[in-house]
């Protein structure tokens, strides 16, 4: 559910402020290793949007990961970056046809029970 840019989901026990992005620096998009599942669906819209084929755009940016589709990252001073997140402005640079992991982000079943990392990693996220 959504008002203004306040979204909120009724299992959970936070609410998210879109409009803290803008000034966080993608913290959601870079830190750790970690991966950015995509579906062929997915990569087929993201490939479209950035005017290539799917096999040239996996080559460039998928790599494959214990059988699925991940997004590559980039290291830019020991910190990984999703290969879509500009490191000058932070934002991301195919936002519109995003992964659903990035769409449903910060509503996942891992934070649910256990928001603790959560509220130190996202600004835009507090109790309800």
């Amino acid at each position: 559910m959504t008002c203004n840019h306040l979204h909120y989901h009724n299992e959970f026990s936070y609410f998210f402020n879109s409009d803290r992005c803008a000034s966080c620096g993608g913290k959601c998009c870079r830190g750790q290793q970690g991966y950015i599942w995509l579906s062929m669906k997915e990569l087929e819209k993201m490939a479209q949007a950035r005017n290539t084929s799917p096999e040239a755009f996996a080559r460039e940016y998928v790599r494959q990961v214990k059988g699925k589709m991940s997004l590559k990252e980039r290291i830019i001073n020991n910190e990984h970056f999703c290969c879509f997140l500009d490191p000058v402005d932070h934002c991301c640079t195919v936002y519109p046809y995003r992964p659903e992991q990035c769409r449903t982000f910060p509503f996942w079943e891992q934070y649910k029970e256990e928001s603790k990392e959560l509220f130190q990693l996202c600004p835009g996220v507090s109790l309800l």
